[in-house]
């Protein structure tokens, strides 16, 4: 998840213009007032881009710092702010059973407030990577470990880490806007708060037995140790599969899918803007005429690659290609178009047995091994990193 977090690193738009003006705000005084102060400045194209940047980045912060305040600084689950790895607190606060539906929810509200910020005009927004911070522990001061390149673990190049966003990463945002907000809002659908709440129960059952003497009873060997380094592990697994049991909403496993849907449409428009430009000035996806300016290649026809491989996940999105299950006959698959529309528990037992799977088969297209197949050929061992990038 280091990986996911660098993607989210330069999800930020950059500053007004060709100046440094913004990121330069963000070195001096953070996320929060940089944000303050672009609020107040006149609209325009440029000053909408490095606003919506910042409301982005403003996002990550608030929930690095909720789950900073209950000392959730280990990698929780592999989804986005989820996963990443925060600064150690050394005086956390007790956990809510809220606290997951809290931040997914602000999160989403924050993913629709940075679109509603975002340019229709031609802009232009350039940021120094060494500039960006989050204020983790919410002391208003940059601390050694809140650099969001150190973080991430980017490995970046020598010499300027400088890149210039322009019209078409306008729709690269938009994209993850809506790829965040259909993690969150299917999160939401499945409403994690109970078995968070069975989980605190028993940690302050165990938290109450170990602050007894052991007395007469206690015979057998103590796995203390053992529990301390696995438990964490297995709590986390047991979260997850306990939420998974619980009726998901139909509304919002709709919205999720709509989230998506949009996501992938935003794509279509950011690799026809990508295709169109003739510059090459410190590009943040380049086309295959231009270079990164953060010294990572991109193959030659990533564009219409990606786009293929969205493309087969928009027609299972809507119902017209199904998703091929092990178990089943070729020419039958499982129509996720269907179980996003009239959501059930999901048993990952019987799932991955296939019985979950029957109210959901049909005859029909199934998505192809292709364009996955192109994709990781053309990527190799790097190809979950540039999902990530590429979204």
């Amino acid at each position: 998840m280091r990986h996911l977090l660098a993607v989210l690193t330069l999800i930020a738009g950059p500053a007004l213009a060709d100046d440094n003006t913004t990121s330069g705000m963000i070195a001096r005084d953070g996320i929060t007032a940089t944000a303050r102060a672009l609020a107040g400045q006149p609209a325009s194209a440029d000053r909408d881009m490095a606003l919506s940047a910042v409301t982005f980045l403003g996002a990550v912060q608030t929930a690095f710092q909720t789950r900073w305040q209950v000392g959730a600084t280990e990698p929780l689950v592999p989804l986005p702010i989820l996963g990443a790895a925060l600064p150690a607190n050394p005086d956390p606060q007790p956990m809510t059973a809220d606290i997951v539906t809290t931040l997914m929810t602000d999160l989403s509200e924050a993913m629709q407030a940075t679109r509603d910020h975002l340019p229709d005009d031609d802009a232009a927004l350039v940021l120094d990577l060494d500039d960006l911070w989050l204020d983790v522990d919410g002391d208003d001061t940059r601390g050694s470990s809140e650099s969001l390149a150190q973080m991430a673990g980017l490995p970046l190049p020598e010499g300027p880490r400088i890149i210039r966003f322009d019209r078409a990463d306008v729709e690269w945002l938009r994209a993850y806007t809506h790829l965040i907000q259909s993690v969150a809002t299917l999160t939401l659908a499945f409403d994690p708060a109970p078995a968070l709440a069975d989980h605190i129960a028993l940690q302050q059952e165990l938290t109450r037995q170990f602050a007894q003497p052991p007395g007469q009873m206690a015979r057998a060997p103590s796995m203390q140790m053992q529990a301390q380094a696995i438990g964490p592990f297995i709590d986390r697994i047991a979260v997850v599969l306990q939420t998974l049991r619980h009726q998901p909403d139909p509304n919002l496993t709709q919205q999720a899918r709509d989230h998506m849907r949009q996501m992938i449409a935003a794509n279509r428009a950011f690799w026809t803007l990508v295709a169109q430009e003739g510059d090459d000035d410190r590009e943040w996806i380049p086309n295959d005429g231009q270079h990164a300016a953060l010294g990572f290649d991109l193959p030659q026809g990533t564009g219409p690659q990606w786009m293929a491989l969205l493309e087969e996940v928009d027609q299972a999105l809507q119902g017209k290609m199904l998703v091929p299950f092990w178990r089943f006959a070729p020419g039958f698959g499982v129509d996720i178009a269907q179980w996003l529309q009239d959501p059930q528990p999901v048993d990952v037992t019987a799932w991955v047995q296939g019985t979950a799977a029957l109210p959901y088969a049909r005859p029909g297209l199934t998505v192809g091994g292709d364009s996955w197949d192109g994709f990781v050929q053309m990527f190799g061992g790097r190809a979950g990193l540039y999902m990530l990038l590429l979204n």
